[in-house]
């Protein structure tokens, strides 16, 4: 329980320091809000000291700067090949090999190329992700597999934390 009144706590000053309300009736319903989610957070178990959802989230920062450049570089490609006739569209249906064991990291997986401009994951299972990319250069970058690579490197330290315990 002391997990989910520590939650409440910090979801309440990152709503503060985000909405920068200070009128009562306001501050009210922030503190009601982040003890409502903290108490969801709670009765599904994402607080528990053996949820794997919580660990992962605590590993993304070390990737998300990354992903954010990337995230750029798509986009000015994306911009690029649509402002540039002669630069090529060229759309194809691609099965991209997964490297992650749990589902968490398989969905995260799968997010970050929908979240790329010019890729699209159209479905997954065990194996591989269906994905639809704009042209031929971000399907290679995926098949290079340096996204894949890295979430596995945030899900390889959940797999060594769970062992060890």
């Amino acid at each position: 329980m002391h997990r989910a009144i520590i939650a409440a706590f910090l979801l309440f000053i990152l709503w503060l320091l985000l909405s920068g309300h200070v009128k009562p009736f306001i501050i009210s319903l922030g503190v009601a809000s982040c003890i409502f989610v903290a108490w969801v957070a709670f009765k599904f178990s994402l607080l528990s000291p053996d949820s794997s959802t919580l660990r992962f989230n605590l590993n993304l920062p070390r990737f998300l700067p990354w992903f954010f450049i990337q995230l750029a570089k798509s986009n000015i490609d994306v911009t690029r090949r649509i402002l540039d006739p002669k630069l090529p569209i060229e759309p194809s249906f691609n099965s991209i090999p997964l490297s992650q064991h749990t589902n968490i990291a398989k969905v995260v997986y799968a997010n970050c190329i929908t979240l790329t401009p010019g890729t699209y994951s159209l479905s997954i299972d065990d194996q591989t992700i269906e994905v639809h990319c704009l042209s031929k250069e971000s399907a290679e970058e995926l098949f290079k597999g340096e996204m894949s690579n890295r979430i596995s490197s945030l899900e390889s330290k959940l797999h060594t934390s769970r062992t060890t315990e």
